[in-house]
């Protein structure tokens, strides 16, 4: 192991670099001109389709500016679309297009190839502990946020 890797934060910031590298080629092999954050957004939206930008950035975990501007990306993509909450124009809701249901399945399969690369070496006690590791590590950042 590199020695850089030593460092378990480093090691986890690498770890996800490259897996966002991973999923960013593979969405490309595929045809798919969709970014990683993008897809966080769509199945976000294919849980609960019509929130404002404000609702899905929380259920995201992204701010408002971030949101918006992948928002703007899908929207120009054809993959979604912002209409005015009745009543208060200054809010959008956000709703998925047909384009984003004609790609769901494909994505959520080339996720899961890819989850199952990632865990091909590994046993269910160990993907249980990992998960539960990451969880404890963003609980415990998010709230010093």
């Amino acid at each position: 192991m590199l020695e850089i890797l030593e460092n378990t934060c480093i090691l986890l910031a690498k770890a996800e670099q490259v897996h966002l590298q991973c999923t960013r080629n593979r969405f490309l092999q595929e045809g798919l001109d969709i970014t990683p954050v993008q897809w966080l957004v769509l199945y976000t939206l294919y849980k609960k389709d019509g929130e404002s930008i404000t609702q899905l950035a929380k259920r995201c975990y992204l701010d408002n500016a971030t949101i918006t501007g992948v928002i703007d990306r899908l929207e120009k993509a054809g993959y979604v679309s912002r209409e005015p909450l009745e009543g208060d124009r200054r809010v959008y809701k956000i709703f998925l297009q047909p384009r984003a249901h004609e790609i769901k399945e494909k994505v959520i399969q080339i996720t899961n190839s890819i989850f199952a690369e990632m865990i091909e070496a590994c046993t269910n006690e160990e993907i249980t502990i990992f998960r539960k590791v990451l969880l404890n590590i963003f609980e415990k950042l998010s709230n010093k946020e």
